[in-house]
């Protein structure tokens, strides 16, 4: 198997896409730390095989005798390594009757398979099913963590562990669906399209929780889920996919605005409320916003109502605000909102105080430059700053004085 792993389509074969640059190098887990760590390099293979029986070692400070389980916990220390060696090892360490041995075979298998990943999955499946229940909850774990890295030789698997009738195994593989949103969203779309399909409503509302962390990295596929969803019958499944429309008019705010349309006529008040959120930060120039919130104020839900007549000011200018108000009133038969509606049919322009009838008022124009320069040459003229209205000089005689001291001199 290539070092660089490459994801495909489980029905198609075809690459699939991340939804961004995949890195070139992966994470390496991290295992935990134990006697093994102290094991020769060639003695790791001879123990994990069961050729040695046991080894002393020590380990921080202290003696310790290991057997073949803590060989096969060393396996990972050979992964850039003879590599068949240790597949060959790990395989039969998941296929022996030690139940311990397989839980550590297990426990290894999401470093090991990174190189070479033949035949794993398939005998995972069957761990899955071990007669031993710690093997099981192992295996399950197992899934849950490799589904993000092995996307397509997982999707059976996982499609089943969903769906199972044990609780445990499906917080495992739910788990891993959750991790593979973030990872191959695409692949997580998949798996969300089937289980929103489902006759168990568990199944649809936990897909729809998924709903969100796939709006930033996805495209018209999600917007068809979360379509499908927010006419689903159940009440809690549309509540989860209305969580969607928010960061939805973030990023998509013309396809937030389709959705909104039909959700905001909603049955359950939830399911509004979230909608009416959505709204607020949507285009406000935008003619189908316009004429939603239209619709909106003459809906039967007093909520709904008062939500789109606070937002009539923000749409409409002065004049069409008057005039859908006056429109409103006419069938309005709420006292808050009717007094809400006369409100917005004032022209505060010329009805409003002293103070609002200011606001409306033009500031005055600056005084040129040129005339500043003109006036401040005049005797005895101020000089006047930028923005300053013409103001007489102080103690300047008036026309008529002046007139009348010219007529005494003559």
């Amino acid at each position: 198997m290539p070092k660089d792993y490459i994801a495909k389509h489980p029905h198609t074969g075809r690459a699939i896409s991340s939804g961004r640059e995949r890195q070139t190098q992966r994470p390496v887990k991290k295992m935990a730390r134990g006697p093994w760590n102290s094991i020769e390099a060639d003695d790791i293979l001879p123990l994990a095989t069961g050729q040695i029986e046991s080894l002393e070692v020590i380990f921080e400070g202290r003696n310790s005798r290991i057997g073949r389980p803590a060989g096969i916990r060393a396996l990972p220390r050979l992964v850039s390594g003879p590599v068949k060696e240790m597949h060959s090892a790990l395989v039969k360490g998941l296929s022996a009757d030690d139940p311990e041995i397989r839980m550590a075979s297990i426990e290894v298998l999401p470093v090991c398979a990174m190189r070479q990943s033949e035949a794993l999955f398939d005998i995972l499946a069957e761990l899955l099913d071990d007669n031993i229940l710690m093997v099981r909850q192992s295996a399950s774990r197992c899934l849950g963590e490799i589904a993000p890295d092995f996307p397509s030789g997982t999707d059976t698997l996982l499609h089943i562990e969903l769906r199972h009738e044990i609780k445990n195994r499906r917080v495992e593989a739910w788990k891993g669906l959750r991790a593979l949103c973030q990872r191959w969203p695409d692949v997580a779309a998949n798996h969300i399209d089937r289980l929103i399909r489902e006759e168990e409503v568990t199944l649809r509302r936990d897909a729809a929780s998924l709903l969100a962390r796939l709006v930033r990295k996805s495209g018209a596929k999600i917007w068809d889920l979360i379509i499908w969803s927010l006419q689903d019958e159940d009440d809690e499944v549309r509540r989860r996919a209305a969580n969607t429309l928010r960061p939805l008019a973030e990023h998509h705010p013309k396809v937030a605005l389709l959705m909104a349309e039909s959700a905001l006529f909603d049955r359950d008040e939830k399911v509004r409320a979230k909608v009416l959120k959505c709204l607020t930060i949507l285009d406000s120039s935008s003619t189908r916003m316009k004429t939603l919130v239209s619709d909106g104020c003459r809906v039967a839900d007093v909520e709904v109502r008062r939500a789109c007549i606070t937002m009539i000011p923000r749409l409409y200018s002065q004049e069409g605000t008057r005039d859908l108000a006056t429109e409103l009133l006419k069938q309005e038969t709420d006292k808050e909102l009717r007094k809400e509606l006369k409100e917005l049919m004032i022209d505060q322009q010329l009805e409003g105080d002293e103070r609002t009838k200011n606001a409306f008022l033009a500031p005055a124009e600056p005084v040129p430059a040129r005339d500043r320069e003109i006036i401040a040459s005049m005797e005895d003229a101020p000089v006047l700053d930028e923005g300053q209205k013409m103001l007489p000089p102080k103690n300047e005689d008036t026309t008529d004085e002046k007139s009348s001291g010219l007529m005494r001199q003559g």
